[in-house]
């Protein structure tokens, strides 16, 4: 019975597969099968591997990724993120902040992007620019660390030693190694 019931099946997918395909199947697989073959990538896959390649240190081809997700995707904020991270890696500064200036358009409370744009700003000189940056970011978020350092180094420029001072306290407070070295070195 089981022979049977192998060859009936046998018979019937042999039957299935001798069965010539019209000219509309044919062209139904063949689009089915190029569009796998062919499909752009996901936006969300091109930046996991962005995120890898800043990661490793790889900047320029993080910033070639960045841009083919820009390409795909004109809102992806965290692409316009990481490529402004990257270009601020690169020396790129003005370029970086051009991006920062995108997420923050996009995302008003992005503080990453605000410290971010205020460390360009600071290595620019343009320290009424940074401080206005870091100045937002402790008001938003007067938990964060890295704005108290970079404004201290600023206050620092300035030869504004207390100020810069009681910042980098508060950057020490908050468990931030350098600041506490800065407080050691400085701030007797």
């Amino acid at each position: 019975m089981r022979i049977i019931v192998f060859l009936f099946y046998l018979s019937y997918a042999l039957q299935g597969c001798s069965q010539q395909k019209n000219s509309s199947q044919i062209n139904n697989t063949s689009d089915s099968t190029s569009s796998i073959m062919f499909k752009k990538p996901s936006p969300g896959k091109l930046f996991v591997k962005a995120e890898n390649a800043y990661q490793e240190g790889y900047y320029k081809e993080t910033i070639e990724l960045c841009n083919q997700i820009i390409t795909l995707d004109s809102n992806y904020t965290e692409a316009f993120y990481l490529r402004g991270k990257t270009k601020y890696r690169l020396g790129n500064y003005r370029s970086s902040i051009k991006d920062f200036n995108i997420v923050i358009y996009r995302n008003p409370d992005y503080n990453d992007a605000y410290v971010s744009r205020g460390g360009g700003y600071q290595v620019l000189g343009e320290y009424q620019a940074a401080l206005k940056d870091f100045n937002h970011v402790i008001n938003r978020n007067p938990n964060d660390r890295r704005p108290y350092y970079n404004r201290a180094l600023i206050y620092e420029l300035r030869n504004e030693m207390q100020k810069a001072c009681a910042d980098w306290r508060k950057a020490a407070k908050l468990g931030d190694d350098a600041a506490a070295a800065e407080v050691e070195k400085n701030c007797k």
